[in-house]
């Protein structure tokens, strides 16, 4: 029997083998796995390698990213800002593992390449995200090197929300992270590669899912990079807020993004 473990939806579901018409229909178990489990170390990917090509992600060989095919070819995955689990975290033992990457098979140009060959060793019961950083080029066929940061979780209000912020913009200044209405730092001079400690914001706005403004200035000069960026945020939730591109690179200017990272 065929055990797939996901940390996405906390949820046990068996479907039952059976023959109908000829045909038989294979057992597959997902398991139960309860938040922290230390049988388990749980991982997200996010990729912010510009330029990137479509890959899917592989531990041991074994391929661990879940985008789905339309034609029973692998031609589905993660490109350049895509994240895999988009919510929650996948599972694997705690310990050393081979982390590789390789372009779907389908594409039109190096396909089945490997784009990345590294390792990890994450812990019982800890949880992390894995970030590709870099520049894929035709004279850089990597997505690599990886950065990897431990997700420690916040205390969680249904009235509040806890964020953090990353600095993954290629060769940019240290940054300042801002909101708007407040103009309080809600992290400061953070430098390329580094993310920020959690801050709780304890009035973010009415309703459920309130939208907030922040702004990102260059520590150094106090000149924003980017105005008026707006999210619109679920309370009780902890997000990681980033950028990402390349400094001085028009193909790749300066982008922010945001995915829930706990909830």
């Amino acid at each position: 029997m065929k055990k797939i473990l996901y940390f996405i939806a906390v949820c046990t579901v068996l479907l039952a083998a059976c023959k109908k018409n000829g045909m038989t229909v294979e057992n597959t178990e997902y398991e139960k796995v309860a938040p922290g489990d230390p049988k388990y170390s749980y991982l997200k990917f996010l990729n912010v390698t510009p330029g990137s090509p479509v890959s899917n992600y592989y531990l041991d060989g074994v391929k661990f990213s879940s985008a789905l095919s339309s034609s029973g070819i692998e031609n589905a995955g993660y490109a350049y800002n895509g994240l895999y689990p988009d919510l929650g975290y996948a599972v694997t033992s705690p310990g050393s593992h081979k982390v590789t990457a390789n372009i779907i098979p389908t594409a039109t140009v190096d396909k089945g390449l490997e784009v990345l060959n590294t390792t990890i060793a994450p812990q019982a019961g800890k949880y992390y995200t894995i970030f590709t950083t870099g520049q894929y080029s035709a004279t850089n066929k990597s997505i690599g090197p990886i950065l990897v940061v431990e997700d420690t979780k916040p205390p969680l209000d249904t009235s509040k929300l806890a964020i953090r912020f990353i600095n993954l913009y290629n060769g940019g200044p240290n940054l300042d992270f801002i909101r708007n209405t407040t103009g309080v730092k809600l992290a400061s001079n953070v430098a390329y590669g580094q993310v920020s400690p959690w801050t709780e914001i304890t009035n973010p706005g009415p309703g459920a899912a309130p939208t907030i403004l922040y702004t990102l200035n260059n520590a150094a000069t106090n000149l924003p990079l980017l105005s008026n960026i707006s999210g619109s945020l679920t309370k009780g939730r902890a997000y990681t807020i980033y950028i990402r591109g390349v400094f001085g690179n028009s193909t790749y200017p300066p982008a922010f993004g945001t995915y829930t990272t706990f909830y």
